[in-house]
């Protein structure tokens, strides 16, 4: 019972923060107390996730007889690998909120941020606590009118309530197909928690219509195509903290929702079809994503970009679970949920880090336009270097977190040399040679954005004003950033958190041996490796050792560790050649620049020029188009002065968004005729729907 003991402790700490928080506009001293409740919560809750990853699972219920009667809670390592990410991210940002709800205006905002953040929190650990259908569909409701009320908190932002809108629709029209698909699922269950519902059958085409339900439920808070149009609006428009609680934590609910419904609650032998759907769906929603954000130049919907398609990966990695599960192959199966926990816990704390950064640069610079940024590596060095660690993570830069996942999940597609299936081992190499080319045009983007933002000169008066982020919002970043590296360097505690949750939901033993090799389960017969790696923490970290290399030699015939010890000694010895060869003899020389005297800062790389290329390789997809206009004055030989700009349409808002959103509009308003305002006419609809019951009996 530890667990669930940490995690209502957490629960109450969280509600006392809120109580709190709502008084911090008049009480002093409130907001610091408010913020502190909070980090103790999610600290409370990172034990409580420690404690259901390492123990037995365990599940408590109120009465019926009681106002809530069937809220029930439970533990187990699936839960608690999302209670994990929940907590890490919690202590962050409740730090984080404590100075940066100083600059959102006046005291009853900063009141209502902090009261809405930590109930907020509160329902985000309650979501993969929940042990029924009830319990997990309220709480998924509150945490979705929690967060419409912080996105909509900087009211003076017109793209605000539009944005929060559009969130809060996408999530009603997702609950409407969960509460049927759960409707559908736990009807002919001998209970009405998941464990009950998990051992019940239900029938092929009732199945199959639960699994279509999920996936678009869950989809449209997930982000899935064409439903991922809520992200790049809400993330700019919400303040900074409550950006990074969407991107790494509301929207890994949707995640571990199809986890819970599609592997758990469905079981059994899926249809190859769910898997290949899914599959698809997410290979290309992460293409998407990283398409658009090549080319964003504000700063957080660059990140909002950068979030779908890290889920779109995400929901690949389940697709490719199906496929290997109806094939029966139940360790690639639990193979590939090892990929998708690993990276929705190391995403959570990398793009977290980053959107808090993003938070600091514009409160220091007012601004969000990459194109006006630049060095402010120099002037805000905390942030700069938290920063640097969450791009270079999900850019898949080794040794970091984010490579070991990606590069788990590629060798899981690769796989498909195993399968008999032909369409199946087709869809994997597709989606794994699609899913490279993202990874790499992800190096680009976080390229393109740290340099744009922090390196080269100033653009821009704001930026060259720029101060560090007040201390807590500086130590705040630190805190992800700093899991981040210590989870590059030590892999077995990601993969041990991930591998259990990948056990708890599939009941395959042992997947944590075929993934860490001999080394690290038997340390006895390989006495010179287990000191090289590091037997100093053997009891705090699952297995021994610091380098993770598949066990299975048909798994994989590159270690990722190995890969980055080679890749670094290569750039290592690059550099120090260059270095060497192209070491300046001394002297005084005047710096010519295009017979400029001097370098400005309109002569080095934009972050849009840094990707201008890609616009035009993939100009079907951008639909771009530019303008290029010339001051020539009196003379039409000598220019003084060019103007430039550039548009994309993207394709789903475009041709899907406002095509639906016009035909509604116009049936509305042919619908309105209905509702005249006249009471005669209301009684006659009456009228006519009581004749008709009488006719119909």
């Amino acid at each position: 019972m530890m667990a669930l003991e940490l995690l209502l402790a957490a629960l109450a700490c969280y509600l006392g923060g809120a109580t709190v928080g709502a008084l911090a506009g008049s009480v002093p001293g409130a907001r610091q107390v408010s913020s502190a409740a909070g980090a103790v919560g999610s600290a409370l809750l990172a034990g409580a996730a420690m404690a259901a990853l390492l123990g037995p699972s365990a599940s408590a219920a109120l009465p019926t007889s009681t106002p809530l009667g069937g809220f029930a809670l439970r533990t187990n390592p699936l839960a608690g690998l999302f209670l994990l990410l929940t907590g890490l991210l919690g202590i962050a940002i409740s730090v984080y909120s404590c100075d940066h709800s100083l600059h959102l205006g006046g005291p009853r905002r900063q009141a209502a941020l902090l009261c809405l953040l930590e109930l907020t929190l509160a329902a985000l650990a309650t979501v993969p606590a929940a042990a029924n259908a009830f319990t997990f569909l309220v709480a998924w409701e509150v945490t979705s009118i929690l967060t419409y009320g912080l996105v909509t908190l900087e009211r003076e932002h017109p793209e605000a309530p539009r944005a929060a809108f559009l969130m809060l629709a996408l999530s009603e029209i997702g609950l409407v197909a969960m509460v049927v698909a759960f409707a559908l699922v736990g009807g002919l269950a001998p209970g009405r928690d998941f464990a009950a519902i998990a051992r019940g059958g239900v029938a092929s085409p009732l199945r199959d219509g639960a699994f279509l339900l999920f996936l678009f439920g869950f989809g449209a808070k997930a982000g899935l195509l064409p439903l991922q149009g809520w992200l790049p609006e809400a993330h700019p428009a919400a303040p900074s903290n409550v950006s990074a609680l969407l991107s790494a934590v509301v929207v890994k609910m949707a995640v571990y929702g199809l986890v819970l419904s599609t592997v758990v609650l469905l079981g059994g032998s899926p249809p190859l079809w769910w898997g290949e759907l899914s599959l698809a769906l997410g290979v290309l929603t992460a293409f998407y994503g990283v398409l658009f954000s090549l080319l964003e130049h504000d700063l957080k919907r660059a990140l909002a970009y950068s979030t779908i398609e890290n889920l779109g990966f995400l929901v690949g990695m389940l697709g490719a679970a199906l496929v290997f599960a109806a094939l029966g192959r139940p360790m690639l199966e639990a193979l590939a949920l090892v990929a998708l926990g690993l990276h929705a816990l190391n995403h959570a704390l990398l793009k977290g880090t980053l959107f808090l950064g993003a938070g600091a640069v514009q409160l220091a610079t007012g601004a969000r336009d990459m194109d006006a940024l630049g060095g402010l590596a120099r002037r805000m060095r905390w942030t700069g270097a938290a920063f640097f660690v969450g791009a270079a993570g999900l850019a898949g830069i080794p040794p970091l977190n984010g490579f070991q996942s990606e590069w788990l999940g590629l060798q899981s597609l690769l796989q498909s040399h195993l399968l008999t299936d032909t369409g199946a081992r087709i869809a994997l190499a597709a989606s794994g040679a699609l899913l490279a080319l993202t990874f790499a045009l992800a190096v680009t983007t976080f390229t393109r954005i740290f340099a744009g933002v922090f390196l080269g000169v100033p653009r821009s008066a704001p930026a060259r004003a720029a101060r560090e982020a007040p201390p807590l919002m500086a130590a705040a970043m630190q805190l992800p950033a700093a899991l981040s590296v210590v989870l590059g360097l030590l892999p077995p505690l990601g993969l041990g958190a991930a591998s259990a949750a990948a056990s708890s939901a599939t009941g395959v033993a042992g997947v944590l041996s075929a993934v860490l090799p001999p080394v690290f389960v038997h340390p006895g017969h390989f006495p010179l490796l287990t000191r090289l790696g590091g037997t100093v923490l053997q009891g705090v970290v699952p297995a021994n050792g610091l380098v993770v290399v598949p066990a299975d030699a048909g798994f994989a015939s590159i270690a990722p560790t190995y890969l980055a010890i080679s890749l670094g000694l290569v750039i290592g010895i690059l550099a120090l050649g260059l270095r060497l060869l192209g070491r300046p003899r001394p002297g005084t020389r005047s710096v010519w620049a295009g017979a400029v005297p001097e370098y400005r800062p309109a002569m080095q790389y934009t972050a849009t020029a840094f990707t201008n290329p890609l616009r035009f390789v993939f100009g079907s997809v951008y639909r771009s188009r530019r303008d290029i206009r010339g001051d020539y004055g009196q003379t039409p030989f000598f220019v003084r002065s060019i103007h430039y700009a550039h548009g994309v349409v993207e394709p789903v808002e475009a041709y899907v968004y406002r095509p639906v959103a016009r035909a509604v509009r116009r049936l509305s308003g042919r619908a309105s005729a209905l509702q005249a305002g006249s009471v005669n006419l209301y009684l006659l609809y009456l009228f006519v729907v009581f004749v008709v019951v009488l006719l119909w009996r």
